[in-house]
């Protein structure tokens, strides 16, 4: 009765609908859609600032102010996280690298300071919580800045250097909209 190629075409039909209801239920929230694309202005991109946001799976719905306590948590996690990773680069480095990496991890442990401070200071002074979630990045610039300088390579902390500066800028971006007690 029905030939091939409406057949072919039938089931091309239907598999569109479900890879665009798939994709539809899988879109960012519009706030950290919003966030998203305000934080890519500055650092990252798009895709790597839901992507990093979605790694919390409550993202989607929370509010402005839970948004910005999953960044900072985040922030916290990944600064943390890349410091145990330096330790374990120290052990193993020459001794001109061990020194470049002690000022890495020096600045890692002040931006995990910049975030839990950030953190804490959310619903008491929004203010304060956004300048330290951007001194958190700071911090690990800082970090980057030492391996320029030292001519060093170490790939894998370089990309730790990238997401934690993103973390910054989204922790930024979310704190910046926070209502002002």
């Amino acid at each position: 009765m029905y030939s091939l190629a409406h057949r072919f075409m039938l089931l091309l039909t239907i598999l569109m609908v479900l890879v665009s209801r798939s994709n539809a239920a899988n879109a960012p929230s519009k706030l950290i859609q919003d966030i998203c694309k305000e934080t890519a202005e500055s650092q990252g991109t798009y895709d790597g600032c839901v992507g990093a946001l979605e790694l919390d799976p409550t993202a989607d719905s929370a509010d402005i102010s839970k948004l910005a306590e999953i960044s900072l948590r985040l922030g916290i996690s990944n600064t943390t996280d890349t410091q145990n990773y330096i330790r374990k680069l120290i052990k193993d480095a020459t001794p001109e690298a061990q020194k470049t990496l002690s000022t890495c991890l020096s600045s890692y442990v002040a931006a995990t300071a910049s975030f839990k401070s950030a953190l804490s200071e959310l619903s008491e002074d929004p203010l304060s919580a956004n300048y330290d979630s951007r001194v958190a990045g700071d911090d690990v610039q800082e970090c980057e800045d030492e391996l320029a300088r030292d001519k060093a390579r170490f790939p894998g902390l370089t990309a730790r250097n990238n997401y934690g500066k993103l973390y910054s800028a989204i922790a930024f971006v979310v704190t910046n909209h926070l209502p002002q007690s």
